[in-house]
């Protein structure tokens, strides 16, 4: 079956964000905006910018599609609205039933410096909503993934950057999401646990009714895992496509457009010596 014939997990059409350029204005728009509602709030006023214009993207059964683009493109903002922790000012975001969402973000967030990393283990699982029991159920698998051992009843304070990672990642895939997003999340953490997650997220993807948005400026990483490439800038959808290779050429061009081609080719293949 191909993908016109299959149902997406999720589908996004014509969504769009706007943000202020400096944080008074975004307060006091905001203020407005709860007292009355705008005549037109697809409208920009001044100081604000879409940071989202006009995305359409959809993500199937068994994929694992990558979001690049150079920073501050929309990656994130665009996660965040899949996740929903920011509301989308238009468009449309859909989702094949009632699937379940986890994001990795920012890997420390609400883990804390003092307790053990088995407390902080029912800290972070309650902020993705979990509830005790359902934690409970899922430490043994959490202590085994994250291969922490009796560090794992140690202080969160004095884990290393690598061991944060694999705690923070490890409770996140115990949450079982239908979709799951890293939004550069294994950009620390050592190799070993690196390809050991990444081997998870392939088998991951062949459960029923699973997908990955893979959120990284690695080319290597996305070369290794995508199966599908989805390519940013300034906000839109410039490019999506399933050969990672042209995907990939494409995103480093764009990103290097304003040089000469001289340039382009010498820096291009510099990528290709380091990065891909």
């Amino acid at each position: 079956m191909d993908q016109a014939e299959k149902i997406p997990l999720l589908s996004l059409e014509g969504v769009y964000k706007k943000f202020s350029t400096d944080i008074r204005s975004n307060m006091v728009y905001g203020i407005r905006d709860l007292i009355s509602t705008p005549k037109n709030y697809m409208h920009l006023r001044k100081r604000e910018f879409w940071a989202l214009d006009d995305i359409n993207l959809k993500l199937y059964e068994g994929e694992i599609a990558g979001v690049v683009g150079a920073n501050g493109s929309g990656k994130t903002t665009l996660m965040r609205i899949i996740s929903g922790i920011y509301p989308a000012n238009g468009g449309k975001i859909l989702m094949a039933g009632d699937k379940k969402v986890t994001a990795v973000f920012a890997l420390r967030a609400g883990m804390q410096q003092l307790f053990t990393g088995r407390e902080n283990v029912y800290i972070k699982g309650s902020m993705y909503g979990m509830s005790k029991e359902e934690i409970d159920a899922q430490m043994t698998f959490i202590e085994e993934f994250s291969e922490l051992g009796d560090k794992l009843d140690r202080p969160f304070g004095n884990y290393s950057s690598g061991m944060r990672a694999r705690l923070a990642y490890s409770i996140a895939l115990a949450t079982d999401p239908d979709i799951f997003i890293i939004d550069e999340a294994l950009a620390v953490g050592d190799s070993v646990f690196k390809a050991k997650c990444f081997d998870n997220l392939k088998d991951f993807v062949k459960r029923p009714g699973k997908g990955v948005l893979f959120v990284s400026n690695n080319i290597k990483k996305v070369m290794k895992i995508a199966t599908r490439i989805m390519v940013m800038d300034f906000g839109k959808m410039i490019l999506q496509t399933d050969d990672i290779q042209e995907g990939l050429l494409y995103y480093v061009r764009n990103c290097l457009r304003h040089l000469d081609d001289e340039q382009i080719e010498l820096r291009l293949n510099r990528v290709r010596d380091y990065d891909m």
